[in-house]
Protein backbone atom coordinates (compact mmCIF):
# COMPACT_ATOMS: atom_id res chain seq x y z
CA UNK A 1 0.00 0.00 0.00
CA UNK A 2 1.66 3.34 -1.06
CA UNK A 3 -0.92 5.92 -0.25
CA UNK A 4 0.43 9.83 -0.77
CA UNK A 5 -0.92 13.33 -0.42
CA UNK A 6 0.61 16.19 -1.46
CA UNK A 7 3.75 13.86 -1.79
CA UNK A 8 3.91 12.70 1.47
CA UNK A 9 3.61 9.07 2.34
CA UNK A 10 0.81 8.34 4.66
CA UNK A 11 1.44 4.96 6.01
CA UNK A 12 5.20 6.23 6.62
CA UNK A 13 4.55 9.21 7.78
CA UNK A 14 1.93 7.83 10.51
CA UNK A 15 4.58 5.30 11.78
CA UNK A 16 6.82 8.18 12.42
CA UNK A 17 4.39 10.33 14.23
CA UNK A 18 3.55 7.76 16.47
CA UNK A 19 6.94 7.40 17.64
CA UNK A 20 7.78 10.76 17.59
CA UNK A 21 4.69 12.20 19.19
CA UNK A 22 5.02 10.27 22.05
CA UNK A 23 8.92 11.01 22.36
CA UNK A 24 7.98 15.09 22.71
CA UNK A 25 4.99 14.72 24.72
CA UNK A 26 7.49 13.52 27.17
CA UNK A 27 10.98 14.74 26.35
CA UNK A 28 12.37 17.34 28.57
CA UNK A 29 12.24 20.86 27.81
CA UNK A 30 9.37 20.00 24.67
CA UNK A 31 7.31 17.44 27.07
CA UNK A 32 6.15 19.64 30.00
CA UNK A 33 2.46 21.06 30.89
CA UNK A 34 3.31 24.38 30.05
CA UNK A 35 4.06 23.65 26.55
CA UNK A 36 0.24 23.15 24.38
CA UNK A 37 -0.70 19.61 23.06
CA UNK A 38 -0.90 20.77 19.89
CA UNK A 39 2.22 22.60 20.01
CA UNK A 40 4.56 19.54 20.56
CA UNK A 41 2.15 17.48 18.09
CA UNK A 42 2.28 19.71 15.50
CA UNK A 43 6.50 19.43 15.53
CA UNK A 44 6.29 15.32 15.42
CA UNK A 45 4.15 15.89 12.87
CA UNK A 46 6.73 18.20 10.94
CA UNK A 47 9.66 16.25 12.07
CA UNK A 48 7.79 13.24 10.79
CA UNK A 49 7.21 14.49 7.33
CA UNK A 50 10.99 15.45 7.23
CA UNK A 51 12.32 11.77 8.08
CA UNK A 52 9.72 10.08 5.95
CA UNK A 53 12.48 10.10 2.68
CA UNK A 54 15.58 9.19 4.64
CA UNK A 55 13.95 6.23 6.52
CA UNK A 56 11.43 5.11 3.59
CA UNK A 57 13.33 1.99 3.17
CA UNK A 58 12.94 1.08 6.68
CA UNK A 59 9.18 1.66 6.96
CA UNK A 60 7.53 -1.84 7.12
CA UNK A 61 4.56 -3.09 4.82
CA UNK A 62 1.22 -2.11 6.22
CA UNK A 63 -0.91 -4.85 7.82
CA UNK A 64 -3.66 -6.32 5.60
CA UNK A 65 -6.11 -5.69 8.28
CA UNK A 66 -7.27 -2.40 9.60
CA UNK A 67 -6.79 -3.75 13.37
CA UNK A 68 -3.34 -5.36 12.28
CA UNK A 69 -2.52 -1.31 11.40
CA UNK A 70 -3.43 0.08 14.58
CA UNK A 71 -1.35 -2.50 16.36
CA UNK A 72 1.67 -0.89 14.42
CA UNK A 73 0.83 2.25 14.89
CA UNK A 74 0.07 1.77 18.92
CA UNK A 75 3.89 -0.53 18.83
CA UNK A 76 5.24 2.76 17.51
CA UNK A 77 3.40 5.04 20.19
CA UNK A 78 4.32 2.50 22.87
CA UNK A 79 8.25 2.59 22.13
CA UNK A 80 7.78 6.66 21.85
CA UNK A 81 6.15 6.96 25.09
CA UNK A 82 8.91 4.68 26.99
CA UNK A 83 12.02 6.51 25.53
CA UNK A 84 10.29 9.74 26.14
CA UNK A 85 8.95 8.78 29.82
CA UNK A 86 12.45 7.29 30.46
CA UNK A 87 14.05 10.76 30.05
CA UNK A 88 11.00 11.97 32.49
CA UNK A 89 11.56 10.10 34.84
CA UNK A 90 15.61 11.71 34.56
CA UNK A 91 13.98 14.78 35.21
CA UNK A 92 11.95 13.55 38.50
CA UNK A 93 15.25 14.12 40.13
CA UNK A 94 15.11 17.56 40.37
CA UNK A 95 11.51 17.36 42.13
CA UNK A 96 13.00 14.36 44.33
CA UNK A 97 15.93 17.08 45.36
CA UNK A 98 13.70 19.81 46.09
CA UNK A 99 11.52 17.71 48.62
CA UNK A 100 14.43 16.45 50.39
CA UNK A 101 16.07 19.76 50.51
CA UNK A 102 12.72 21.51 51.56
CA UNK A 103 12.04 18.99 54.57
CA UNK A 104 16.09 19.35 55.51
CA UNK A 105 15.30 23.36 55.67
CA UNK A 106 12.31 23.70 56.97
CA UNK A 107 10.08 24.90 54.18
CA UNK A 108 8.44 21.41 52.87
CA UNK A 109 4.98 23.13 53.54
CA UNK A 110 5.94 26.27 51.39
CA UNK A 111 3.88 26.64 47.95
CA UNK A 112 4.07 28.53 45.08
CA UNK A 113 3.16 28.62 41.62
CA UNK A 114 5.17 26.06 39.26
CA UNK A 115 5.10 27.55 35.30
CA UNK A 116 5.85 24.36 34.25
CA UNK A 117 3.60 22.40 35.92
CA UNK A 118 0.45 24.78 35.32
CA UNK A 119 -0.17 24.19 39.29
CA UNK A 120 1.23 25.16 43.02
CA UNK A 121 4.05 23.13 43.63
CA UNK A 122 7.15 22.82 46.70
CA UNK A 123 9.08 25.93 46.40
CA UNK A 124 12.33 24.65 46.47
CA UNK A 125 11.56 21.44 43.97
CA UNK A 126 9.29 24.60 41.72
CA UNK A 127 13.03 26.62 41.67
CA UNK A 128 14.98 23.47 40.72
CA UNK A 129 12.44 22.10 38.34
CA UNK A 130 12.28 25.67 36.16
CA UNK A 131 16.37 25.94 36.13
CA UNK A 132 16.40 22.58 34.69
CA UNK A 133 14.11 23.51 32.05
CA UNK A 134 15.99 27.02 31.40
CA UNK A 135 19.13 24.56 31.20
CA UNK A 136 18.30 22.33 28.72
CA UNK A 137 17.58 25.00 26.27
CA UNK A 138 20.58 27.17 27.52
CA UNK A 139 22.90 24.13 26.97
CA UNK A 140 21.64 22.48 23.83
CA UNK A 141 20.41 19.83 25.23
CA UNK A 142 17.22 20.40 23.26
CA UNK A 143 18.92 20.06 20.29
CA UNK A 144 20.49 16.38 21.24
CA UNK A 145 17.30 15.30 22.16
CA UNK A 146 15.95 16.02 18.71
CA UNK A 147 19.19 14.25 17.12
CA UNK A 148 18.38 11.33 20.11
CA UNK A 149 14.93 11.28 18.21
CA UNK A 150 16.12 10.36 14.92
CA UNK A 151 18.66 7.84 16.65
CA UNK A 152 15.96 6.26 18.07
CA UNK A 153 15.37 4.02 14.86
CA UNK A 154 18.73 2.86 15.39
CA UNK A 155 18.10 1.72 19.02
CA UNK A 156 14.69 0.17 18.00
CA UNK A 157 14.01 -0.43 14.26
CA UNK A 158 11.05 0.96 13.01
CA UNK A 159 8.05 -1.96 12.92
CA UNK A 160 9.58 -3.60 15.76
CA UNK A 161 7.85 -5.05 18.37
CA UNK A 162 7.90 -3.11 21.76
CA UNK A 163 10.42 -4.40 23.73
CA UNK A 164 8.32 -4.72 26.86
CA UNK A 165 11.50 -6.61 28.99
CA UNK A 166 14.29 -3.91 27.97
CA UNK A 167 11.78 -1.21 28.81
CA UNK A 168 11.12 -2.44 32.30
CA UNK A 169 15.03 -2.98 32.94
CA UNK A 170 15.25 1.03 31.38
CA UNK A 171 12.45 1.86 33.77
CA UNK A 172 14.36 0.01 36.66
CA UNK A 173 17.69 1.64 35.67
CA UNK A 174 16.06 5.57 35.25
CA UNK A 175 14.12 5.77 38.47
CA UNK A 176 17.37 4.49 40.30
CA UNK A 177 19.44 7.08 38.77
CA UNK A 178 16.58 9.55 39.51
CA UNK A 179 17.12 9.46 43.17
CA UNK A 180 20.74 8.93 43.27
CA UNK A 181 21.13 12.51 41.62
CA UNK A 182 18.44 13.79 43.24
CA UNK A 183 19.88 12.92 46.58
CA UNK A 184 23.53 13.87 45.06
CA UNK A 185 21.75 17.33 44.39
CA UNK A 186 20.55 17.76 48.42
CA UNK A 187 23.41 15.86 49.79
CA UNK A 188 25.26 18.89 50.97
CA UNK A 189 21.88 20.04 52.66
CA UNK A 190 21.77 16.81 54.20
CA UNK A 191 25.12 16.63 55.67
CA UNK A 192 24.64 20.24 56.99
CA UNK A 193 21.63 19.38 58.18
CA UNK A 194 22.72 15.93 60.40
CA UNK A 195 26.02 18.34 61.62
CA UNK A 196 23.40 20.98 63.06
CA UNK A 197 21.37 18.71 64.44
CA UNK A 198 24.01 17.00 66.44
CA UNK A 199 24.89 20.74 67.73
CA UNK A 200 21.61 21.22 68.34
CA UNK A 201 21.33 18.21 70.64
CA UNK A 202 24.79 19.44 71.85
CA UNK A 203 23.28 22.70 73.14
CA UNK A 204 20.03 21.34 74.52
CA UNK A 205 21.73 19.38 76.90
CA UNK A 206 24.10 21.96 77.93
CA UNK A 207 21.53 25.04 78.41
CA UNK A 208 18.39 22.53 79.11
CA UNK A 209 16.77 25.59 80.05
CA UNK A 210 17.21 27.36 76.14
CA UNK A 211 13.77 27.23 73.37
CA UNK A 212 15.93 25.23 71.28
CA UNK A 213 13.71 24.86 68.50
CA UNK A 214 13.01 28.83 68.74
CA UNK A 215 16.69 29.63 68.39
CA UNK A 216 17.30 27.45 65.63
CA UNK A 217 14.61 27.78 63.10
CA UNK A 218 15.90 30.92 61.94
CA UNK A 219 19.48 29.72 61.58
CA UNK A 220 18.39 26.83 59.94
CA UNK A 221 16.39 28.03 57.20
CA UNK A 222 19.69 30.16 56.35
CA UNK A 223 22.09 28.42 56.87
CA UNK A 224 20.12 25.90 54.51
CA UNK A 225 19.45 28.26 52.31
CA UNK A 226 23.43 29.12 51.76
CA UNK A 227 24.48 25.66 51.73
CA UNK A 228 21.92 25.01 48.55
CA UNK A 229 23.06 27.70 47.18
CA UNK A 230 27.12 26.67 47.07
CA UNK A 231 26.16 23.42 46.50
CA UNK A 232 23.71 24.04 43.37
CA UNK A 233 25.98 24.64 40.61
CA UNK A 234 27.88 21.32 41.17
CA UNK A 235 24.57 19.61 41.35
CA UNK A 236 22.81 21.08 38.45
CA UNK A 237 25.91 19.86 36.53
CA UNK A 238 25.45 16.33 37.75
CA UNK A 239 21.79 16.31 36.78
CA UNK A 240 22.64 18.06 33.16
CA UNK A 241 25.28 15.11 33.11
CA UNK A 242 22.54 12.04 33.18
CA UNK A 243 20.15 13.97 30.81
CA UNK A 244 23.04 14.33 28.12
CA UNK A 245 24.26 10.34 29.15
CA UNK A 246 20.81 9.19 28.19
CA UNK A 247 20.38 11.49 24.85
CA UNK A 248 23.82 10.33 24.15
CA UNK A 249 22.59 6.89 24.46
CA UNK A 250 19.40 7.37 22.12
CA UNK A 251 21.63 8.84 19.77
Amino acid sequence: MNLTLYGVEIWATALLFARIGGMLMLLPGFGEPAVPPRVRLGLALAIAIAMGPTLADRVPAAATTAFGMAAQVASEVLIGVLLGGAARILVSALATAGQIVGLEIGIAFAQTADPTQTQSGQLVAVFLGVMGVALVFATGLHHMFLAGVVGSYEVIALGAPAPVGDAAQLALNTTAAAFRVGFQIAMPVVAAGLIFRVGLGVLSRLIPSIQVFFVALPLQILGGLVVFALGLSVGMLIWLDSIRNYAMWLR
